[in-house]
């Protein structure tokens, strides 16, 4: 069975993340640029986001392979949805190694992840000779996944002006 428009679940996730990612980079950035001034309770609510993120992740992974996912429009070329389909799951790997190595990298550097005031237990064991590495691992990967999630967003906004109607399958 074929279905226009993604899940009620799936779009009500996919706006509730966006938002989300967006708070999650923004404290991000900023935190890094001001940490001479110690801006620690930015860390404390990236961290919980991030754990957030990553728990609704698991839910919008169950509801896509519980769901029908709607065809692309019939007019993209193959080759065109094919990169689509990819950016996709680039996006959810992104989605799944952004949280987990923000995670080691606080747990790396003796620190405690907390999902808004309840601590969470220590995954990665303390290790300074592994610090520098998870960190540009994260930052990387972060950089990269908002690189896929701008290239999304320019692709759908393209699909549009091209009257091939992708946005209103989400929305």
């Amino acid at each position: 069975m074929q279905t226009e428009k993604y899940h009620p679940a799936i779009q009500t996730l996919h706006w509730i993340m966006f938002l989300l990612f967006a708070m999650i980079f923004v404290l991000g950035a900023v935190m890094v640029e001001f940490k001479e001034s110690e801006p620690w309770a930015m860390y404390g609510i990236h961290k919980s986001t991030g754990v957030l993120v990553f728990l609704l992740v698991l839910l919008r992974l169950i509801a896509r392979w519980t769901t029908v996912i709607p065809p692309l429009p019939s007019e993209i070329p193959e080759l065109i949805q094919g990169v689509a389909h990819s950016v996709v799951h680039l996006i959810y790997l992104c989605m799944i190694i952004v949280p987990i190595s923000g995670y080691a990298l606080s747990n790396i550097h003796g620190h405690q992840v907390k999902l808004y005031g309840l601590a969470l237990p220590n995954l990665f064991p303390e290790n300074p000779a592994w610090e520098n590495f998870i960190s540009d691992f994260h930052f990387y990967a972060a950089y990269t996944f908002l690189a896929l999630i701008i290239l999304h967003i320019l692709s759908v906004v393209y699909h549009h002006v091209k009257g091939q109607d992708v946005l209103s399958r989400i929305t």
